[in-house]
Order: structure tokens, then sequence, then C-alpha cells
């Protein structure tokens, strides 16, 4: 049902690469290796570098390849609907804690990009999450009360508004709440490479990274170009973590996304918006263009526990561009201009991983971002380089502690 992808995604078909200085040799030894050229790996090496930390960022591929240069372009500062659940699952002061955390995440990117003066369309906006049946509506109605009950400010629309502010019949109620944005993401990566390369990071592209290996007063980074000496591993290549950390197999977990880009179209809406509880997701850009993602329940599978980035499911395809057609009129006959799969990485409870790995002093990890990445992954590579350092710096919730699951299986307490 799969078929092969006939473009990239918009965000990197479209991105004019700046050369940047890669490492024709890597060096015998360094302060710290980070692996993985997404938004959270190149953050880190940025925050290290700032902080006067020699860091090797080494990348299998392009920087900002992977889920980062594929995702549908979102940023989150604030809570959604599942604020009720984070509260069911980790009680009322964590809920809170994370929200705090995704809420600095917006802000220090946002002060990034305006201090870097970085062209990455970053825009902030609403977001507002749509209901297509009674229970749906409900549960937004419920969620609104429960955010307000806790000072969080979000808006309730019924019917008639949503429908109004939509332009659409399709939804029969909605729920407003700010701290929202969109921008480019590969875009912002680029720029982050940059400002850490002048800072004196490393950075070494097309390098892959075969193990890692613990000795007594250093770790070995063993690449396809050589091996590197280290004091201290971060692991930021989220759903691949278990490549080099096979305990983890069965507790980060591979999901293939799925998204398109439309041709530009009249502004239709003042916000961006999420549907089916979040299983939809779109933005429309400055451009016109609207990026849409979802569906992958159309798929048997889900689209669980695949790593294939190049296809596209058919059956997915056809559900996105349905969506768009049937549920507003004026993109009935929309052109889609790109289509694009990129993978996630989902945990058991849906919270990642950040921080020093249990029983592996020196090895810090950040994955399992559950498609929150952009979410948290700036914030991320801050908070590991502010820990490698020894220094104090913005609280990690204790729900994404890695330790929480040193239960699941035993080779959690060995060394490699």
């Amino acid at each position: 049902m799969a078929t092969h992808s006939p473009h990239p995604s918009f965000w990197l078909a479209n991105l004019e690469r700046t050369q940047l200085p890669s490492a024709e040799d890597l060096p015998e030894s360094v302060d710290v290796v980070v692996i993985g050229g997404g938004l959270t790996g190149v953050s880190t090496a940025y925050w290290l570098s700032s902080l006067g930390i020699e860091a090797l960022l080494l990348e299998k591929g392009k920087l900002s390849s992977g889920a980062t240069g594929r995702n549908g372009g979102h940023i989150v500062a604030d809570s959604d609907t599942d604020f009720a659940v984070a509260i069911q699952q980790q009680g009322l002061a964590e809920a809170k804690a994370i929200l705090s955390f995704s809420r600095e995440n917006f802000r220090q990117l946002h002060e990034f990009v305006e201090a870097h003066q970085v062209e990455c369309d970053f825009r902030t906006n609403d977001l507002v999450s749509l209901a297509l049946n009674a229970e749906q509506a409900a549960y937004l109605k419920q969620s609104c009360e429960l955010m307000a009950a806790h000072g969080l400010i979000s808006d309730f629309w019924d019917t008639q508004e949503v429908t109004v502010r939509t332009q659409s019949d399709a939804f029969c109620a909605g729920l407003r709440m700010s701290g929202h944005g969109q921008l480019w993401p590969a875009k912002l990566v680029i720029a982050l490479a940059q400002q850490a390369i002048q800072q004196g990071a490393k950075l070494a592209t097309h390098t892959l990274v075969k193990h890692v290996e613990r000795h007594a007063v250093h770790i070995t980074v063993r690449t396809d170009r050589g091996d590197v000496q280290t004091k201290a591993v971060v692991y930021a290549t989220n759903a691949l973590a278990y490549h080099l950390l096979p305990e983890l197999k069965d507790i980060i977990k591979p999901v293939r996304g799925q998204a398109l880009a439309t041709a530009p179209a009249p502004r239709l809406w003042d916000f961006d918006w999420l549907a089916n509880d979040g299983y939809e997701y779109a933005i429309q850009r400055v451009d016109g263009r609207i990026i849409f993602g979802g569906m992958r329940w159309r798929s048997p599978s889900k689209e669980e526990y695949i790593e294939d980035d190049v296809s596209i499911d058919h059956r997915v395809s056809q559900g996105l561009q349905a969506f768009l057609s049937d549920k507003f009129e004026p993109l009935r006959d929309i052109k889609i201009e790109y289509e694009w799969t990129g993978i996630m990485g989902f945990t058991p409870d849906e919270q990642p991983l950040i921080g020093e790995l249990p029983h592996r002093p020196g090895e810090y990890i950040a994955a399992g971002f559950t498609g929150n990445g952009m979410s948290l992954g700036f914030l991320a590579g801050k908070v590991l380089a502010e820990l490698i350092a020894g220094r104090e710096g913005a609280p990690i919730p204790a729900a994404f502690a890695p330790r929480r699951f040193s239960g699941t299986d035993v080779s959690w307490l060995k060394h490699n």
C-alpha cells in the first residue's frame, strides 16, 4: 500500500542550504559528542559551545534531514486538550511542570530567532482544537473548564461560532488556545548550526555512528569515518535511539507521520488547528500554502514500527486529500504540491526521555518526543548542556526522567 514519494518535504525541497564547514577528519578526542542533526541535537551543540564546552555533532545524513525537516511546522507553547490526561497520569504539579517546560521552550526559541534575526518564517498564532462529533465537543468543553480552573486561558466555540471561524460546517465545537506558532523548522536548524560553529562547535555530516563503547575513563564513539574519544555523549536521534541503545527498542516506538502541502490558497483561518483528538493538524503559511498532516489511523498498522521515510501510504494520502476537499469548500479543487513522511518516536506514557541515562554516567538522551519535538527540543538541548556543564538550569520535569523506565528491562541496569 506504500508508494515511493514523488517529493521530499516542502521544507527540504525549498531549503537553500548554506554551505557549513564539515570536519574533513574527525578529531581524536573531544569533550562531548552529540549524535543527531535535528533540532534537539543541533540545539545541544549550540548550548554546549555557548558554555565553552568543545562539542562535536555527528549526523548520518544532512542536517534536519530526519523528523525535524519533515514535520508539520507547528510549535506549541501552551496546554492542549491533553492537559486533562496529563493531570490524570502525572498529577497536577507535574502536569504544570510539563506545561512550564513547553512554554519556556517557546520563549527561548523565539528569543533566539529574534536575537539572531533568523529568517525561518516564525509566526505566533492561536491554536484551535476542532471537534468532529458530540463526544469530542463535550471533551473540549470539559477541557476548557479545567484549564480555566487552573488559570490557563482558553476560549470555547459553540457550533455556530466554529462554523463561522472555520468557514466549514464540518465541526461542532472548538477550543482556542494562545501560545502557538509556526515556522520553517529546517531553516531554524541551519541557523542554530551556524551559531554553534561560530562558537567553536564542530560538525560532521554524512557520518554514521556504529557503536558507543564505555571504558574506565572515557567513552569511545565508533563511526564509519573513525573513532572519537569523549567524556560525554548525547543521544538525540529520537525514534532511532534504539539503534545505539538496544534496550530502548520497546520504550521508544517509531511511528511514521504523513503530511502534504497545497498550492497557495486564499486566507481561510487566522489560527492553526488540530482535529479528531489531534490526529489531524494544519497550519496555513504566510504564502497561503496549507500544511496538513495526520490520518495514520487509516493504515492497518497505524504506521507504527515503520522507519521508512521515503515512501507514502496511499490510504493515508487519500484520507488527507479527502479531508481538505470534503470539509472546506474553498479547497475542493486545491492542488497538492508536496507530500512526504517522517518518523516520530512514541513512548508508552507519551512523554520524552530527557536527562542522563540511568547507570551510564556521561551518557545523556533527549528522545521519544511523541510528535512534540518542536515544542520541547530546543530547551531539551539547553538543559542537557547545562547538566553536562554542571550548571543549574531550567528544571526538567520528573515525567521526562529516563530512569522511570529502568524497571521495564533489566538491561537498563547494565553497562555496555
